[in-house]
């Protein structure tokens, strides 16, 4: 998490801006979401890259929910941790300052041991998650799955008396143990037409850890619900509000956090919070153009005024800086806050800075719009590399950028393969020196017209 958004929502916290009982802190939980989003991205590019086929939209998109009320769960046990550390022994209220500094040995320890394990496993989750689907398509051909040592230099113990067990694909034994029930593990799963070997018994060491019981791919879900940053019932869930609708679904048996709609409403409302501020801000700003907020969506677009909106023609027949804006809008709509920045910013000298297209919730982003169709976009991505290292060397940066936005107007010229091959190009382009060329985009979001979805991959 960045020190920044963690400041924020300290901030929040202390003033009471936030109800910690209720709601969600919006900077904690923004964080965290693309945290484990990301997570995701690279799960499904490692799935990808040893030929398994991603998952279809429709499950991505569950997918992704399970990770944002995982994270709003999360974030609602960090608030109330953090909370309980403003008030000292007598009863008082600490100095904003005395909090900060007692709170902080928390919040490195939630950010760096825990959140790193948490990402590391989400990571393997969701490539597993894929790789799940694939067994489930493909049975016909391997009907059977077999255990694979894990491949941690120092393993545990505790999945070694399932290493080389051989059982159906659809055998009740991977409903209770499988590669990936325990945090960290390393273990794999491996098509197989072998003969089927006994199912080993569990000496209860080897059981699943709380959070990791479900497989992902059955069950949509990053995290299992039974972790402990869930509920345990409706009636105990921060979000219920209607207490006898929650009692109700606790005796019909039917809590399902990743389903509920209240918890589903305060996910929205906790994105929508933070973006309709940043709107009501930039109305009063007069550089500001094109101020708009989408109620539906919660999503927010400006432009400044000195943003570049007069280039040449394509080849697709429309300007860059229409293809921009069309870029935008799909973003905007999906609830996203873009803002087109300042492109004709000087230095001492009267030089123009270099400078990145827009701000996308916040963090400093480029764009580049696919206008031809190849087999990879590699050098594209090594261009805008130096572009936005320049950026980055500017003295007056404080926030550096990582992300760019592949625009493709024309649908047809988006493609997966296409993408992760763009970025293999990318990892490896030497310069000519024969060095491999510093590495500055670290994310990549692809936004394609017509379809609801933008694609995000991790580039590592």
């Amino acid at each position: 998490m960045s020190v920044e958004g963690i400041a924020r929502a300290l901030v929040n916290i202390y003033k009471g801006n936030v109800d910690i009982d209720h709601e969600v802190e919006e900077h904690l939980f923004q964080e965290t979401s693309k945290i484990f989003n990301e997570a995701i991205s690279e799960g499904y590019a490692n799935a990808v890259e040893n030929n398994t086929p991603l998952p279809n939209d429709t499950f991505r998109s569950s997918f992704k929910h399970s990770a944002d009320v995982f994270s709003a769960f999360r974030v609602h046990r960090m608030q109330q941790d953090i909370a309980a550390q403003m008030i000292d022994e007598d009863g008082h209220v600490k100095p904003f300052q005395k909090f900060v500094k007692d709170v902080s040995p928390y919040i490195e320890h939630r950010n760096r041991a825990w959140l790193r394990t948490e990402y590391d496993t989400a990571i393997l989750r969701a490539q597993n998650a894929a790789e799940w689907k694939m067994f489930e398509a493909e049975k016909d051909v391997y009907p059977n799955l077999e255990w694979i040592n894990s491949t941690s230099p120092n393993p545990g113990a505790d999945h070694m008396v399932f290493w080389g067990t051989v059982r159906p694909v659809d055998d009740p034994f991977w409903n209770g143990h499988k590669p990936g029930d325990r945090w960290n593990c390393k273990c794999e799963l491996q098509q197989s037409d072998s003969d089927v070997t006994a199912a080993p018994l569990s000496d209860g060491k080897s059981d699943p850890a709380r959070g990791l019981e479900s497989n992902p791919a059955k069950a949509e879900e990053l995290f299992s619900q039974k972790h402990p940053y869930y509920p345990q019932s409706c009636m105990s869930c921060p979000f219920a509000g209607n207490k006898l609708m929650a009692l109700a679904m606790d005796l019909a048996g039917r809590k399902n956090c990743n389903r509920c709609g209240k918890v589903r409403k305060s996910v929205a409302e906790t994105e929508k919070k933070s973006n309709r501020r940043e709107y009501e801000r930039l109305k009063k700003e007069p550089q500001y153009k094109d101020v708009q907020y989408d109620k539906k969506s919660g999503g927010v677009k400006a432009t400044h005024n000195g943003h570049n909106e007069q280039t040449e023609k394509t080849k697709l027949g429309v300007s860059s800086a229409e293809l921009e804006k069309h870029c935008q809008d799909i973003l905007f709509k999906k609830g996203h806050r873009v803002i087109f920045v300042d492109e004709k910013v000087k230095d001492s000298k009267g030089r123009f800075l270099t400078q990145l297209d827009m701000l996308l919730d916040g963090k400093p982003c480029d764009i580049a719009s696919v206008t031809t169709n190849r087999r990879h976009y590699g050098m594209v991505l090594v261009s805008k590399n130096k572009q936005i290292h320049r950026y980055n060397s500017r003295e007056d940066i404080t926030t550096t950028a990582d992300t760019l936005c592949l625009y493709f107007h024309k649908a047809s010229m988006y493609d997966e393969k296409r993408v992760l091959r763009s970025i293999n190009y990318y990892l490896h382009f030497r310069k000519n020196d024969g060095k491999l060329i510093d590495h500055n985009i670290k994310t990549i979001h692809c936004v394609v017209n017509g379809n609801d979805e933008i694609f995000t991959f991790s580039v590592e």
